[in-house]
């Protein structure tokens, strides 16, 4: 997989939320007549965030909901927790090998901090 792309209407909020709330780089970022979007790199996965209100074809969005979650896979999820400007839940333990947490971005798809266990 090279990267995933998000549609949405909130551009701004959006971007603001993975650059300055989670403080993900910037790959890369562009703004034409016909299209507007930025690239982030989240921990080596690449998220592509484009501005439906300025595709040349209409995009018609329906609710991310649960269908779409960005995992992004930490050495500490304690500090990843502490370092976020944002409310989320303590990290927990799983049933299945980690620790993590989860919250919404404006858009409502979840980001997941996840921390492998040892062993």
């Amino acid at each position: 997989m090279s990267y995933v792309a998000l549609a949405t209407r909130q551009f701004e909020a959006l971007t603001d939320f993975y650059g300055k709330t989670l403080g993900f780089a910037v790959l890369r970022q562009w703004d034409r007549p016909n299209g507007r979007g930025c690239m982030f790199d989240l921990n080596g996965l690449k998220l592509e965030i484009l501005d439906a209100a300025r595709e040349k074809a209409a995009l018609v969005l329906g609710p991310v909901g649960d269908r779409v979650h960005l995992v992004i896979e930490v050495a500490d999820v304690d500090a990843a927790h502490r370092s976020l400007a944002v409310d989320a839940p303590p990290p927990a333990a799983t049933s299945w090998g980690a620790r993590m947490f989860s919250l919404h971005d404006p858009d409502g798809a979840v980001v997941c901090y996840l921390q492998w266990a040892e062993g």
